[in-house]
């Protein structure tokens, strides 16, 4: 997997963004996290790195105050096992946020997830694009409301459900997906990079939270199993972002216990589980949870 945190870093004094993000590698590098710096690129992280920090000109400044100017970073981790990312990032994530990052809403955290299955079985790419379909609407009352109307991670449309369910062979489905519009809340386009093979959520708000991040990576690597071994078949109608919407997708998926599928979960998934159920009463307030209900 591999996580791409966007934040913004004061630039005090007459530096240059670029100073920023050097400074920032070497503070990183000093205290046993690999890093390097470098302007925005789709290229793979160097070897002898674990974490790249990039300019993204997609960020916007920070506005609280004005006359600061900011250095626009995405801090992009190599491909790790997550053993890595669980010894890696909350240590850096410490650094990054020391230094003085802030996010706003123009801020992202997007997670991807290797997919080498799909060479052979692009089956468990259909899979995950009708487990994305039928639980949208309740994946996206787990983050802040205003990641629903952002242009960068949008929703799925209806025609999209069931764009892939003709793609027999991998050759067939790259020719799909080198037609879609990676900006979509679950991105499927790196998956024609032979070098990458990777699927990316990218829903989140920016954090440099660990106690946020952590359960969002294994929630979303949860689903991304879920597809690959079972098959997900497509629903005309997405669940409502309701509370039995929300028990659905976690029971389905396994981050909640499912006595005929999933009756053994380990305690990080189920602490997981436990979070988004969190995540989604603070996003969802009693009056909206009627008005979803009442559709329902």
């Amino acid at each position: 997997m591999g996580i791409e945190i966007e934040c913004v870093l004061p630039i005090i004094g007459r530096g240059s963004s670029e100073d920023v993000q050097a400074l920032l590698a070497e503070v990183l590098t000093n205290h046993g996290v690999r890093a390097c710096s470098r302007g925005y690129t789709h290229r793979s992280v160097p070897r002898d790195c674990q974490l790249a920090i990039e300019h993204d000109t997609s960020i916007r400044d920070e506005s609280r105050y004005r006359g600061l100017t900011w250095s626009k970073i995405e801090a992009k981790t190599a491909p790790m096992l997550w053993e890595e990312v669980e010894r890696v990032l909350p240590q850096a994530l410490d650094i990054i946020r020391y230094c003085g990052a802030r996010t706003n809403a123009s801020c992202g955290l997007h997670i991807h997830h290797h997919l080498p299955e799909v060479e052979t079985r692009p089956q468990v790419v259909r899979s995950l694009q009708h487990l994305w379909w039928r639980f949208h609407p309740v994946i996206y009352g787990l983050v802040a409301p205003s990641r629903q109307s952002n242009a960068f991670c949008r929703p799925p449309r209806p025609e999209e459900a069931r764009s892939l369910d003709s793609c027999n062979s991998y050759d067939a489905l790259c020719r799909k997906l080198s037609r879609s519009d990676r900006y979509s809340g679950l991105n499927l386009s790196s998956l024609v990079n032979q070098e990458r093979m990777t699927v990316e959520w990218r829903i989140h708000g920016g954090t440099t939270d660990w106690t946020k991040i952590k359960p969002w990576i294994l929630a979303t690597q949860r689903w991304v199993e879920h597809a690959v071994n079972r098959s997900c078949h497509y629903k005309p109608q997405p669940m409502g972002n309701t509370q039995v919407g929300l028990n659905s997708l976690l029971v389905t998926t396994g981050l909640k216990t499912n006595s005929r599928i999933y009756n053994k979960i380990d305690k990080e998934v189920r602490d997981a589980g436990k979070f988004l159920l969190r995540r989604w009463k603070h996003f969802n307030s009693s009056a909206d949870l009627k008005a979803a209900v009442k559709a329902a």
